[in-house]
């Protein structure tokens, strides 16, 4: 898995390389900062963001560039 921060200002204009298998999470508090994570599939990081799901929501959760489908991560 690869994964990469950039600045608030530049995660505007940024297009992940796979966007189907890349999502994104906030920097807490003041840290503008946008991390992307690249899964090595679809599968593994609906898995994970659906994990998260299960649990109270937190600023620094991971977020799909491209939206899951209800049936899937599960």
């Amino acid at each position: 898995m690869k994964t990469y921060t950039l600045s608030g200002a530049d995660s505007f204009t940024h297009v992940p390389e796979n966007p189907e298998r890349t999502a994104r999470k906030n920097g807490l508090g003041l840290n503008f900062d946008v991390t992307y994570k690249v899964w090595t599939s679809r599968a593994a990081m609906a898995k994970t963001i659906r994990m998260q799901q299960k649990r109270e929501p937190r600023q620094d959760d991971w977020r799909a560039c491209v939206a899951l489908s209800d049936g899937e991560g599960y």
